[in-house]
C-alpha cells in the first residue's frame, strides 16, 4: 500500500535494473541534493555484486524493491523459476538490509494471475508503474524532458526510469526541481 503525504502531493520515482556503480552512484548523488527519495527494483544478481552500492541506497534513505535475479522474460521461463527468481533477490536484499523485502516489479512489466497469485500468497505488493519515461529507447534528454513537460506528471504517479545509464541523471537534473517547484514531493514507495 502507498502512503501519501497529507501535506504534499507526492511522486514516486522508481529505478529497474541496477544498481550499476558508473551511474546508479551519481544518481544517488542527485537525489541527496534535491532531498528526493526514490526506490530501486534491484537485480539480485547486481545487488550482490554490488553491495557497497546498495547497501547505500538503503542507508541515504531509498526503498529497496525486488526487480528479479538477472531479469528473465518472465513468459518464457517456468513458474517454479519466476517464483526462484523472486525468493533468491528478496533473499539477497534481507541478507543487505536485514529487512523483508516486500515490493516486486516483473521485468518488462509482465504479469499474469499465476504470479500476482504467488505474491498475494507470499504478502508481495506487486507495482507497475503509471508513467513510464521511455528512457529505455535512449533518445535524446530534451526529448525525455519534452515527452513530460506535454503530458505533466499527476499527485501519486509512480514514474519508471532506468538507472543503467546517464539518460535519468540529465533528464531528472532538471526534471526534479520542476517537479519540487510545482509543489510535488519525492518519495519511496512503502509496503
Amino acid at each position: 500500500m502507498i502512503k501519501k503525504s497529507a501535506q504534499q502531493p507526492a511522486l514516486y520515482l522508481t529505478f529497474d535494473d541496477g544498481p550499476y556503480p558508473e551511474f546508479t552512484a551519481l544518481l544517488l548523488d542527485l537525489l541527496a541534493k534535491h532531498q528526493a527519495k526514490a526506490t530501486f527494483f534491484v537485480l539480485g544478481a547486481r545487488a550482490e555484486k554490488f553491495t557497497a552500492l546498495t547497501s547505500q541506497i538503503v542507508q541515504e534513505g531509498h526503498a529497496l524493491a525486488n526487480h528479479s535475479y538477472n531479469h528473465p522474460r518472465f513468459d518464457h521461463i517456468s513458474v517454479t523459476e519466476r517464483n526462484q527468481q523472486i525468493e533468491k533477490t528478496n533473499s539477497a536484499i534481507k541478507q543487505l538490509t536485514n529487512t523483508d523485502c516486500r515490493l516486486f516489479r516483473s521485468p518488462q512489466g509482465r504479469w499474469d494471475s499465476s504470479l500476482l497469485g504467488y505474491l498475494i500468497r507470499h504478502g508481495i505488493t506487486a507495482v507497475h508503474w503509471s508513467r513510464d519515461s521511455l528512457d529505455y529507447k535512449k533518445e535524446p534528454t530534451e526529448q525525455l524532458i519534452k515527452r513530460f513537460n506535454d503530458q505533466p506528471v499527476t499527485a501519486g504517479d509512480i514514474i519508471l526510469f532506468h538507472d543503467d545509464n546517464n539518460l535519468c541523471i540529465d533528464a531528472l537534473a532538471v526534471l526534479i526541481p520542476q517537479w519540487q517547484a510545482q509543489g510535488f514531493e519525492l518519495k519511496a514507495l512503502e509496503s
